[in-house]
Protein backbone atom coordinates (compact mmCIF):
# COMPACT_ATOMS: atom_id res chain seq x y z
CA UNK A 1 0.00 0.00 0.00
CA UNK A 2 1.26 3.57 -1.03
CA UNK A 3 1.67 6.45 1.71
CA UNK A 4 -1.45 7.97 -0.28
CA UNK A 5 -2.99 5.00 0.17
CA UNK A 6 -2.74 4.97 3.96
CA UNK A 7 -3.63 8.69 4.27
CA UNK A 8 -6.54 8.71 2.93
CA UNK A 9 -7.44 5.32 4.78
CA UNK A 10 -6.77 7.00 7.80
CA UNK A 11 -8.52 10.43 6.84
CA UNK A 12 -12.32 8.07 6.33
CA UNK A 13 -11.37 6.03 9.45
CA UNK A 14 -10.88 9.68 11.59
CA UNK A 15 -14.36 10.28 10.55
CA UNK A 16 -16.14 7.22 11.50
CA UNK A 17 -14.41 6.68 15.04
CA UNK A 18 -11.89 6.68 17.04
CA UNK A 19 -10.47 10.36 16.02
CA UNK A 20 -7.85 10.06 18.45
CA UNK A 21 -6.14 7.23 17.61
CA UNK A 22 -6.64 7.62 13.87
CA UNK A 23 -4.99 11.45 14.16
CA UNK A 24 -1.91 9.86 16.71
CA UNK A 25 -1.39 7.52 13.24
CA UNK A 26 -1.20 9.83 10.79
CA UNK A 27 1.25 12.04 12.63
CA UNK A 28 3.40 9.42 13.16
CA UNK A 29 3.22 8.33 9.52
CA UNK A 30 3.57 12.18 8.03
CA UNK A 31 6.60 12.14 10.58
CA UNK A 32 8.53 9.03 9.20
CA UNK A 33 7.04 8.05 5.75
CA UNK A 34 9.80 7.67 3.07
CA UNK A 35 9.92 11.43 0.81
CA UNK A 36 7.82 13.01 3.77
CA UNK A 37 8.64 13.21 6.90
CA UNK A 38 12.43 11.89 6.96
CA UNK A 39 14.85 13.55 4.82
CA UNK A 40 17.42 11.92 2.97
CA UNK A 41 21.72 12.17 4.36
CA UNK A 42 24.39 13.07 2.73
CA UNK A 43 28.05 12.23 4.14
CA UNK A 44 29.96 15.29 3.77
CA UNK A 45 33.36 16.19 5.20
CA UNK A 46 34.85 19.51 5.26
CA UNK A 47 38.48 20.44 5.32
CA UNK A 48 39.85 23.07 6.67
CA UNK A 49 42.98 24.58 4.77
CA UNK A 50 43.38 28.00 6.85
CA UNK A 51 42.37 30.10 3.89
CA UNK A 52 39.80 32.46 5.62
CA UNK A 53 38.00 31.20 8.87
CA UNK A 54 39.39 28.24 10.96
CA UNK A 55 37.05 25.71 11.92
CA UNK A 56 37.84 21.89 12.75
CA UNK A 57 37.63 19.22 10.39
CA UNK A 58 33.68 17.80 10.16
CA UNK A 59 31.00 15.85 8.51
CA UNK A 60 27.84 17.22 7.62
CA UNK A 61 24.84 14.63 7.41
CA UNK A 62 22.43 17.15 5.60
CA UNK A 63 21.74 19.19 2.45
CA UNK A 64 18.70 21.31 2.49
CA UNK A 65 17.12 22.84 -1.06
CA UNK A 66 14.88 24.80 -2.89
CA UNK A 67 11.08 23.34 -2.90
CA UNK A 68 11.51 21.40 -5.97
CA UNK A 69 13.60 18.74 -5.36
CA UNK A 70 14.15 18.71 -1.96
CA UNK A 71 11.61 16.31 0.85
CA UNK A 72 9.55 18.34 3.04
CA UNK A 73 12.08 18.60 5.74
CA UNK A 74 14.81 19.53 4.23
CA UNK A 75 13.07 22.35 2.14
CA UNK A 76 14.28 26.34 1.89
CA UNK A 77 13.18 29.04 -0.05
CA UNK A 78 16.21 30.83 -2.09
CA UNK A 79 16.81 34.18 -3.57
CA UNK A 80 20.30 35.87 -4.53
CA UNK A 81 21.19 39.38 -5.65
CA UNK A 82 24.18 41.27 -6.72
CA UNK A 83 25.67 43.19 -4.37
CA UNK A 84 29.13 45.31 -3.79
CA UNK A 85 29.89 43.97 -0.28
CA UNK A 86 32.38 41.20 0.75
CA UNK A 87 33.43 39.41 3.15
CA UNK A 88 37.55 38.03 4.30
CA UNK A 89 38.86 38.88 1.35
CA UNK A 90 39.29 42.33 -0.73
CA UNK A 91 36.74 42.52 -3.44
CA UNK A 92 38.61 41.45 -6.84
CA UNK A 93 36.59 44.56 -8.72
CA UNK A 94 33.84 42.60 -10.71
CA UNK A 95 30.25 42.25 -10.28
CA UNK A 96 30.57 38.41 -8.61
CA UNK A 97 29.68 38.96 -5.09
CA UNK A 98 26.10 38.01 -3.86
CA UNK A 99 23.62 38.54 -1.01
CA UNK A 100 22.07 35.37 -0.04
CA UNK A 101 18.78 35.16 1.28
CA UNK A 102 17.75 31.55 2.44
CA UNK A 103 14.10 30.57 4.21
CA UNK A 104 13.42 27.59 6.41
CA UNK A 105 10.21 25.75 5.22
CA UNK A 106 10.86 22.68 6.67
CA UNK A 107 9.65 21.28 10.57
CA UNK A 108 13.30 21.04 11.67
CA UNK A 109 16.03 23.28 12.97
CA UNK A 110 19.95 23.09 11.56
CA UNK A 111 23.15 23.90 12.69
CA UNK A 112 26.56 24.32 11.84
CA UNK A 113 25.56 25.21 8.30
CA UNK A 114 28.13 25.43 5.53
CA UNK A 115 28.05 27.25 1.63
CA UNK A 116 29.34 24.40 -0.75
CA UNK A 117 30.19 25.37 -4.33
CA UNK A 118 29.80 23.18 -6.87
CA UNK A 119 33.21 21.67 -8.49
CA UNK A 120 34.63 24.16 -10.76
CA UNK A 121 33.17 26.87 -9.24
CA UNK A 122 35.80 29.57 -6.63
CA UNK A 123 34.69 30.80 -3.81
CA UNK A 124 37.24 34.00 -3.01
CA UNK A 125 35.54 33.91 1.17
CA UNK A 126 35.90 30.00 1.46
CA UNK A 127 37.00 28.82 4.97
CA UNK A 128 37.87 25.44 3.10
CA UNK A 129 37.47 22.33 1.24
CA UNK A 130 33.96 20.31 1.34
CA UNK A 131 33.90 17.00 -0.26
CA UNK A 132 30.90 14.27 -1.14
CA UNK A 133 32.04 11.36 0.24
CA UNK A 134 28.68 9.28 -1.43
CA UNK A 135 28.50 11.26 -4.66
CA UNK A 136 31.90 12.06 -5.44
CA UNK A 137 34.62 11.16 -3.45
CA UNK A 138 38.07 12.99 -3.87
CA UNK A 139 36.09 15.89 -5.59
CA UNK A 140 36.96 19.34 -3.17
CA UNK A 141 34.85 21.69 -3.54
CA UNK A 142 35.38 25.22 -1.75
CA UNK A 143 33.49 25.91 1.31
CA UNK A 144 32.74 28.05 3.93
CA UNK A 145 30.90 28.12 7.57
CA UNK A 146 27.42 30.55 7.29
CA UNK A 147 28.45 32.25 10.34
CA UNK A 148 29.74 35.58 11.78
CA UNK A 149 26.44 36.77 14.35
CA UNK A 150 27.85 34.44 17.18
CA UNK A 151 31.24 32.88 15.54
CA UNK A 152 33.11 35.95 15.05
CA UNK A 153 36.24 35.67 12.98
CA UNK A 154 37.25 37.83 9.85
CA UNK A 155 34.37 35.73 7.09
CA UNK A 156 31.34 37.42 9.00
CA UNK A 157 29.25 36.17 6.11
CA UNK A 158 25.53 35.70 8.03
CA UNK A 159 24.25 39.34 8.18
CA UNK A 160 21.37 38.51 9.75
CA UNK A 161 18.74 36.15 11.50
CA UNK A 162 15.19 37.03 11.29
CA UNK A 163 14.70 35.32 14.47
CA UNK A 164 16.93 33.85 17.59
CA UNK A 165 20.69 35.16 17.38
CA UNK A 166 21.86 32.01 17.74
CA UNK A 167 23.74 30.23 14.41
CA UNK A 168 20.49 28.04 14.68
CA UNK A 169 18.05 28.04 11.42
CA UNK A 170 15.11 27.38 12.86
CA UNK A 171 12.11 26.86 11.17
CA UNK A 172 10.39 29.55 9.35
CA UNK A 173 13.68 31.66 9.89
CA UNK A 174 15.38 33.60 7.29
CA UNK A 175 19.09 33.71 7.12
CA UNK A 176 20.66 36.68 4.67
CA UNK A 177 24.64 36.23 4.29
CA UNK A 178 27.63 37.12 2.10
CA UNK A 179 29.28 35.47 -1.08
CA UNK A 180 32.58 37.21 -2.04
CA UNK A 181 34.49 36.99 -5.26
CA UNK A 182 32.77 34.16 -6.89
CA UNK A 183 34.65 33.04 -9.82
CA UNK A 184 31.96 30.78 -12.45
CA UNK A 185 33.13 28.59 -15.88
CA UNK A 186 32.91 29.96 -18.70
CA UNK A 187 30.05 27.76 -19.31
CA UNK A 188 28.06 28.73 -16.95
CA UNK A 189 26.14 31.70 -16.67
CA UNK A 190 26.52 33.48 -13.30
CA UNK A 191 23.21 35.00 -12.60
CA UNK A 192 20.83 32.21 -13.81
CA UNK A 193 21.89 29.59 -12.03
CA UNK A 194 23.45 30.71 -9.07
CA UNK A 195 19.36 30.37 -7.31
CA UNK A 196 19.65 26.86 -8.20
CA UNK A 197 20.61 25.32 -4.87
CA UNK A 198 20.76 21.57 -5.04
CA UNK A 199 23.52 19.28 -6.08
CA UNK A 200 25.73 18.76 -3.22
CA UNK A 201 29.41 19.27 -3.91
CA UNK A 202 30.53 17.58 -7.10
CA UNK A 203 27.75 15.55 -7.71
CA UNK A 204 25.31 18.33 -9.30
CA UNK A 205 21.92 17.07 -10.52
CA UNK A 206 22.45 18.89 -13.76
CA UNK A 207 18.48 19.53 -13.97
CA UNK A 208 17.65 22.31 -12.52
CA UNK A 209 21.09 23.49 -13.10
CA UNK A 210 23.17 24.27 -9.64
CA UNK A 211 26.14 26.57 -8.72
CA UNK A 212 25.77 25.70 -5.17
CA UNK A 213 24.55 23.65 -1.93
CA UNK A 214 23.89 24.41 1.56
CA UNK A 215 24.75 21.51 3.70
CA UNK A 216 24.71 21.29 7.66
CA UNK A 217 23.48 19.09 10.55
CA UNK A 218 19.67 18.62 11.66
CA UNK A 219 18.39 19.13 14.84
CA UNK A 220 16.28 15.97 15.46
CA UNK A 221 13.43 16.57 17.98
CA UNK A 222 13.72 14.12 21.04
CA UNK A 223 11.17 11.60 21.16
CA UNK A 224 9.33 13.20 24.11
CA UNK A 225 8.41 16.09 21.87
CA UNK A 226 7.28 14.00 18.77
CA UNK A 227 5.14 12.09 21.16
CA UNK A 228 3.87 15.70 22.52
CA UNK A 229 2.99 16.39 18.40
CA UNK A 230 0.97 13.42 18.64
CA UNK A 231 -0.88 13.99 21.42
CA UNK A 232 -1.82 17.24 20.48
CA UNK A 233 -2.92 15.96 17.05
CA UNK A 234 -5.53 13.88 18.88
CA UNK A 235 -6.81 16.54 20.85
CA UNK A 236 -7.15 18.66 18.69
CA UNK A 237 -9.12 15.65 16.64
CA UNK A 238 -11.50 15.02 19.92
CA UNK A 239 -12.02 19.14 20.26
CA UNK A 240 -13.44 19.13 16.79
CA UNK A 241 -15.41 16.03 17.29
CA UNK A 242 -17.36 17.57 20.04
CA UNK A 243 -17.83 20.92 18.46
CA UNK A 244 -19.29 19.00 15.49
Amino acid sequence: MTSAQTLRQLSSHSSRKRPALAAAALAALLLFAPGLGRAFPVNGQYSEDARCDVHPNQSVSHEIGETLLFPIDERILVVSSAIPAYACVADDGAPNDFFVQMTNLSPYAYTDLFFVADSGILIGNADGSMEDLLGAPGVLADAFKIDGTVTLGVNNTLQQESGIVNEIFEPGETWRFLVTNVLFPANVPPLLVFDSVGGFAGSSLGFPPSTASIVGTQIVPEPSSLILLAGGLSALAAARRRSA
